[in-house]
């Protein structure tokens, strides 16, 4: 069992937040009681959940927040008997009543309002763990992808350097001769629009030809494969259309290399 994957999964917070079935919640529980680093994680996130909800405000009782939205929702209404013969006590009476009820309305509706503001600010920070995890495991294979080309001798380091036009971008290519696999990792990219992509170009017999597209964008994925390649002599970098283009746009050429 490897224990620091499982901690990796999420599934600890998941537990936290109450977002698991029963049966996945007692799996949760089991391995605390077997593996001790699980327990202690547990441990951390509990105590961390418990410190934000003291920040945030403490969450109402379900049964408090459901009488309270059936008193917004559907308010009950009430006809008071007037006497005939009504007295300034009387009058000053109604508009105790009346004061009272309108304090108790306001302060239901900051109540409910406060509820929900912390409700939603728990589910972003429940949807930020769970992106920081998938950013974590893509930031695993990425490494586990570097580890595979560093250990193999027949993957060609190219090194493609900035143009006079865009100065201060590099990237690298890992490219095998032999089976013709590329990869690209890049070192320094300024991220691209959502209507652009960066596209690969080998040189193969003079010409340009498409490895394919990938996008830049922080905290995401850093290493790519791109299309198989061969015989290539060098390799370059555009910013294309979104989709990659048929031909390279020159005058947007970030970065190029020879090998």
């Amino acid at each position: 069992m490897d224990v620091k994957e499982y901690i990796e999964t999420g599934v600890l917070e998941m537990y936290v937040y109450g977002n698991l079935s029963d049966a996945e919640a007692k799996e949760v529980v089991r391995m605390a009681n077997s593996y001790p680093e699980i327990a202690d994680e547990l441990a951390k996130i509990e105590e961390n959940h418990e410190n934000t909800s003291v920040i945030l405000g403490i969450e109402p009782n379900p049964a408090t927040k459901h009488h309270i939205l059936e008193q917004i929702t559907h308010p009950k209404t009430y006809k008071p008997a007037i006497p005939l013969y009504p007295t300034r006590l009387f009058a000053y009476g109604m508009a105790a009543c009346l004061t009272l009820l309108l304090i108790s309305s306001v302060a239901a509706f900051m109540y409910w309002d406060r509820w929900k503001s912390a409700e939603n600010e728990l589910i972003a920070m429940r949807e930020s763990n769970q992106q920081f995890v998938s950013n974590l495991t893509s930031m695993r294979d990425d490494m586990d992808a570097y580890k595979g080309i560093l250990h193999d001798p027949d993957f060609k380091k190219v090194h493609l350097a900035s143009t006079p036009a865009f100065p201060g971008n590099e990237i690298m290519v890992y490219w095998n001769a032999k089976n013709t696999h590329v990869m690209v990792d890049m070192l320094n990219l300024p991220e691209n629009d959502a209507e652009h992509q960066y596209q690969l170009w080998a040189i193969v017999n003079g010409k340009p030809v498409d490895a394919g597209v990938f996008d830049v964008k922080k905290g995401q994925k850093t290493m790519f494969q791109m299309k198989n390649i061969q015989g290539a002599q060098a390799f370059a970098v555009t910013l294309e259309p979104k989709g990659g283009s048929a031909n390279p746009s020159m005058d947007k050429m970030y970065v190029m290399g020879k090998i």
